[in-house]
Protein backbone atom coordinates (compact mmCIF):
# COMPACT_ATOMS: atom_id res chain seq x y z
CA UNK A 1 0.00 0.00 0.00
CA UNK A 2 1.32 3.52 -0.63
CA UNK A 3 2.15 5.77 1.57
CA UNK A 4 0.74 8.81 2.29
CA UNK A 5 1.88 11.69 4.91
CA UNK A 6 -1.16 10.95 7.43
CA UNK A 7 -1.10 14.72 8.64
CA UNK A 8 -1.91 15.78 11.95
CA UNK A 9 -4.07 14.47 14.11
CA UNK A 10 -7.72 16.40 14.36
CA UNK A 11 -7.03 16.81 18.02
CA UNK A 12 -4.22 19.43 16.80
CA UNK A 13 -7.49 21.40 15.41
CA UNK A 14 -7.38 23.86 18.47
CA UNK A 15 -3.51 24.80 17.93
CA UNK A 16 -4.42 26.75 14.57
CA UNK A 17 -6.34 30.10 14.15
CA UNK A 18 -9.64 29.99 11.97
CA UNK A 19 -7.42 31.62 9.14
CA UNK A 20 -5.17 28.87 9.49
CA UNK A 21 -7.28 26.42 8.99
CA UNK A 22 -9.73 27.73 6.20
CA UNK A 23 -6.52 27.65 4.53
CA UNK A 24 -5.81 24.03 5.35
CA UNK A 25 -9.70 23.03 4.00
CA UNK A 26 -8.67 25.17 0.67
CA UNK A 27 -5.49 23.63 0.20
CA UNK A 28 -6.99 20.05 1.25
CA UNK A 29 -9.76 20.32 -1.49
CA UNK A 30 -7.53 21.56 -3.83
CA UNK A 31 -5.52 18.60 -3.45
CA UNK A 32 -8.67 16.35 -3.29
CA UNK A 33 -10.15 17.63 -6.73
CA UNK A 34 -6.55 17.05 -8.01
CA UNK A 35 -6.60 13.54 -6.67
CA UNK A 36 -10.32 12.43 -7.90
CA UNK A 37 -8.71 13.88 -11.53
CA UNK A 38 -6.00 11.51 -11.39
CA UNK A 39 -7.73 8.59 -9.62
CA UNK A 40 -10.55 8.89 -13.07
CA UNK A 41 -8.09 8.73 -15.28
CA UNK A 42 -6.76 5.51 -13.97
CA UNK A 43 -10.18 3.68 -13.69
CA UNK A 44 -11.32 1.00 -16.83
CA UNK A 45 -15.00 1.04 -15.31
CA UNK A 46 -16.73 3.29 -16.48
CA UNK A 47 -19.17 3.84 -14.03
CA UNK A 48 -16.71 4.08 -11.55
CA UNK A 49 -15.03 6.60 -13.31
CA UNK A 50 -17.56 8.97 -13.32
CA UNK A 51 -18.35 8.62 -10.13
CA UNK A 52 -15.13 9.98 -9.29
CA UNK A 53 -15.42 12.76 -12.27
CA UNK A 54 -18.39 13.89 -9.94
CA UNK A 55 -16.29 13.98 -6.21
CA UNK A 56 -13.70 16.44 -8.48
CA UNK A 57 -15.96 18.22 -8.84
CA UNK A 58 -17.82 18.07 -5.89
CA UNK A 59 -14.39 19.47 -4.03
CA UNK A 60 -14.18 22.50 -6.55
CA UNK A 61 -17.32 23.16 -5.19
CA UNK A 62 -16.08 22.76 -1.52
CA UNK A 63 -12.97 24.82 -2.34
CA UNK A 64 -15.40 27.89 -4.05
CA UNK A 65 -17.69 27.73 -0.54
CA UNK A 66 -14.09 27.72 1.49
CA UNK A 67 -12.77 30.78 -0.45
CA UNK A 68 -15.99 32.77 -0.84
CA UNK A 69 -16.00 32.13 3.48
CA UNK A 70 -12.10 33.40 4.07
CA UNK A 71 -12.69 36.64 1.74
CA UNK A 72 -16.12 37.39 3.90
CA UNK A 73 -14.31 36.51 7.22
CA UNK A 74 -10.75 38.17 6.56
CA UNK A 75 -11.62 40.69 3.74
CA UNK A 76 -8.43 42.45 2.21
CA UNK A 77 -6.29 39.73 3.23
CA UNK A 78 -4.23 37.00 1.06
CA UNK A 79 -5.26 32.99 2.07
CA UNK A 80 -2.55 31.36 4.49
CA UNK A 81 -2.31 28.07 3.05
CA UNK A 82 -0.45 26.43 6.14
CA UNK A 83 2.20 23.62 5.44
CA UNK A 84 0.88 21.71 8.33
CA UNK A 85 -2.03 20.12 7.40
CA UNK A 86 -5.12 17.82 9.93
CA UNK A 87 -5.39 14.81 8.31
CA UNK A 88 -4.39 12.40 4.96
CA UNK A 89 -3.41 15.03 2.57
CA UNK A 90 -4.63 13.76 -1.08
CA UNK A 91 -2.35 15.37 -3.38
CA UNK A 92 0.65 13.84 -2.88
CA UNK A 93 -0.98 10.35 -4.01
CA UNK A 94 -2.36 12.17 -7.10
CA UNK A 95 1.35 12.26 -7.91
CA UNK A 96 2.44 8.72 -7.76
CA UNK A 97 -0.86 7.55 -9.26
CA UNK A 98 1.32 6.37 -12.44
CA UNK A 99 3.03 3.76 -9.92
CA UNK A 100 0.31 2.53 -8.52
CA UNK A 101 -1.42 -1.16 -9.40
CA UNK A 102 -3.69 -1.46 -6.76
CA UNK A 103 -6.36 1.20 -7.21
CA UNK A 104 -8.14 -0.59 -3.81
CA UNK A 105 -5.27 1.42 -2.10
CA UNK A 106 -6.35 4.86 -3.13
CA UNK A 107 -9.87 4.03 -2.62
CA UNK A 108 -9.08 3.00 1.30
CA UNK A 109 -6.99 6.48 1.25
CA UNK A 110 -9.68 8.34 0.04
CA UNK A 111 -12.28 7.34 2.45
CA UNK A 112 -9.80 7.64 5.33
CA UNK A 113 -9.46 11.45 3.99
CA UNK A 114 -13.09 12.04 3.35
CA UNK A 115 -14.49 10.92 6.92
CA UNK A 116 -12.02 12.96 8.20
CA UNK A 117 -12.69 16.32 6.45
CA UNK A 118 -16.69 15.76 7.68
CA UNK A 119 -15.12 15.57 11.24
CA UNK A 120 -12.77 18.41 10.55
CA UNK A 121 -15.76 20.86 9.19
CA UNK A 122 -18.11 19.72 12.63
CA UNK A 123 -14.98 21.18 14.28
CA UNK A 124 -14.35 23.82 12.30
CA UNK A 125 -18.07 24.43 12.95
CA UNK A 126 -17.58 24.78 17.02
CA UNK A 127 -14.90 27.20 16.14
CA UNK A 128 -17.50 30.09 14.61
CA UNK A 129 -20.06 31.74 15.83
CA UNK A 130 -22.01 33.10 12.80
CA UNK A 131 -25.04 30.95 12.35
CA UNK A 132 -24.56 31.33 8.17
CA UNK A 133 -20.66 29.48 8.41
CA UNK A 134 -21.88 27.21 10.85
CA UNK A 135 -24.76 25.72 8.69
CA UNK A 136 -22.10 25.83 5.51
CA UNK A 137 -19.73 24.12 7.64
CA UNK A 138 -22.40 21.24 8.53
CA UNK A 139 -23.03 21.03 4.96
CA UNK A 140 -19.88 20.74 3.79
CA UNK A 141 -19.30 17.63 6.33
CA UNK A 142 -22.53 16.09 5.51
CA UNK A 143 -21.19 16.23 1.60
CA UNK A 144 -17.59 14.82 2.85
CA UNK A 145 -19.61 12.16 4.66
CA UNK A 146 -21.98 11.52 1.42
CA UNK A 147 -18.17 11.01 -0.64
CA UNK A 148 -17.59 8.80 1.86
CA UNK A 149 -20.22 6.83 1.70
CA UNK A 150 -20.00 6.88 -2.04
CA UNK A 151 -16.23 5.48 -2.44
CA UNK A 152 -17.29 2.65 0.18
CA UNK A 153 -19.64 1.37 -2.20
CA UNK A 154 -17.19 1.70 -4.81
CA UNK A 155 -14.70 0.27 -2.85
CA UNK A 156 -16.75 -2.99 -1.99
CA UNK A 157 -17.77 -2.78 -5.47
CA UNK A 158 -13.80 -3.08 -6.48
CA UNK A 159 -13.67 -5.64 -3.80
CA UNK A 160 -16.20 -8.00 -5.39
CA UNK A 161 -14.59 -7.28 -8.86
CA UNK A 162 -10.99 -8.15 -7.94
CA UNK A 163 -12.78 -11.48 -6.75
CA UNK A 164 -14.35 -12.17 -9.40
CA UNK A 165 -11.87 -11.62 -11.70
CA UNK A 166 -9.24 -13.98 -9.92
CA UNK A 167 -12.27 -16.55 -9.93
CA UNK A 168 -12.21 -15.76 -13.78
CA UNK A 169 -8.94 -17.15 -13.84
CA UNK A 170 -8.98 -20.39 -11.89
CA UNK A 171 -10.01 -23.51 -13.21
CA UNK A 172 -8.74 -25.47 -16.69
Amino acid sequence: MVEVDRGLPLEKIEEFSLEELLGMAIKAEIGAAKFYESLAENIDIEVLKEKIRFLAKEEKKHEAFLRKMYRETFPDKEIIFPKEHIGPELQPVARKLEEIEDVIDLYRWAMEAEKIANEFYLKLEDRVDDEKTKRILRSLANMESAHYFTLKADYELLLDWEMYSQMMHIGP
